[in-house]
This record gives C-alpha cells, sequence and structure tokens, in this order.
C-alpha cells in the first residue's frame, strides 16, 4: 500500500510533532508536500524538525482554551495525534482529546489519525498474561480517548503499537496493519510513520482500528 502524495490544499496538523514518533511523520508528510502545522507546548524541544518546513500553533493540550486558540477555524484536512504524556501526567490522554475534539468540531478533517496503544479500552482483555501493570490506567484513558474519537463523527484511523523498538533501529520496510485485535508485537518508529503515510488519505483506512505489525521482528 503505497504512501499517498498530497495536493496544495492538503494542510495536516501534526500532535506530538516534536517527538520520537512524531518527528519522523511531519518529516515524512513534508517530503510528499503536506503544508504541516506542528501543535507545540512553548517549552517544546524542537531540535528533531530543525531545518523542516512546517509551521507551529503554540497551546497546551490539557488547556482547552490554548487549544482552541491555536487550531479554531483553520482549514486543516488531516490531523495526526501522535502525542504522548509526561509521566507525572494523569488523564492526559482522554482529557487532550477532548480539548481536540471540541476545537476541530466546526472544522472539516477529512482524516484523524490516532496512534494508539495495544492493550487500551477493552482490548486489555485480549491479552491476560500480558504484564500490563502500572500502564494499565494509561491504557484506560487511551481507551476513553479512542471512544471519544469514534464517536465525533470525524473518520478516523486508530494504530496501536505493541512494543517499539529503542530509538535509532532502522526501518524494516516489512511492517504491515492488521484488524486482528489479539496481536501484540514489535515495531520500529521509522515503519510506524511509514504506516502513517500509507494509511493518510486512504479510504480503507477510514473508520479502522489497525494493530501494527512486523513479521520480520
Amino acid at each position: 500500500m503505497p504512501a499517498t502524495v498530497a495536493d496544495n490544499a492538503d494542510k495536516a496538523l501534526v500532535f506530538g510533532g516534536t517527538g520520537r514518533l512524531g518527528a519522523p511523520i511531519v518529516q515524512l508528510l513534508v517530503d510528499g508536500g503536506y503544508a504541516v502545522t506542528v501543535f507545540v507546548r512553548p517549552t517544546s524541544d524542537r531540535a528533531r524538525l530543525e531545518g523542516l518546513d512546517v509551521d507551529y500553533v503554540v497551546g497546551d493540550l490539557l488547556d482547552g482554551e490554548s487549544v482552541s486558540a491555536a487550531i479554531s477555524g483553520q482549514p486543516f484536512r488531516y490531523v495526526i495525534d501522535a502525542s504522548a504524556k509526561d509521566r507525572s501526567q494523569e488523564n492526559f490522554y482522554d482529557v487532550a482529546m477532548g480539548n481536540i475534539l471540541a476545537a476541530l468540531a466546526e472544522s472539516k478533517v477529512q482524516q484523524f489519525i490516532l496512534h494508539g496503544s495495544v492493550g487500551a479500552g477493552d482490548n486489555i482483555e485480549n491479552f491476560p498474561d500480558v504484564p500490563f501493570g502500572s500502564m494499565q490506567q494509561t491504557l484506560r484513558d487511551k481507551g476513553v480517548a479512542e471512544d471519544m474519537l469514534r464517536a465525533s463523527g470525524m473518520n478516523y484511523t486508530i494504530i496501536r503499537n505493541g512494543r517499539i523498538l529503542r530509538d535509532g533501529t532502522p526501518a524494516t520496510g516489512t511492517a504491515r496493519l492488521t484488524e486482528d485485535d489479539t496481536v501484540l508485537a514489535s515495531i520500529t518508529r521509522p515503519d510506524l510513520a511509514a504506516l502513517t503515510m500509507q494509511c493518510l488519505n486512504n479510504a480503507s483506512c477510514l473508520n479502522q482500528t489497525f494493530h501494527a505489525v512486523d513479521d520480520s521482528l
């Protein structure tokens, strides 16, 4: 499934775009000709995006007013959420999703791609032998965020990952998406970024929840 190429009107908004997964996604968006806006906190380190032709809007995902002020009314066609919480934050994912969806309520978003986790929400029941431990509350919050997106009326794509290999691990080029929600597999961040691009503006990915798989790992 090849990645799509943008036309001049394709504006993409990325949350978590300065992070370890978000930055490779932003790079591929820019390479694909998308007009990219990255939502950042005032304190975000933008080093991973240095030299890329992107716009920035500033706010805090846990502050609904700042999210609305940054993105309301802008003509984003695609939204990608690769955000991740600080360890000290609680209820990050559901609160952030609520603020994002409220700010985008009047926007004509054609697709919202959310990067989530295997085990989110009820999916954890498929893995009774996996020691999720302290991750369980985070996975519950992520499940709530997924449900909020599904109920929003926007076309969505949810890509869940299991084990992400350490930074610097090169892409294999063999990763794929499956609708089998009993799969927990390893994957690299560059391959997750590539899978994101394969689903962007792809009708076969709309309103689907996938697990990312790489049979070579």
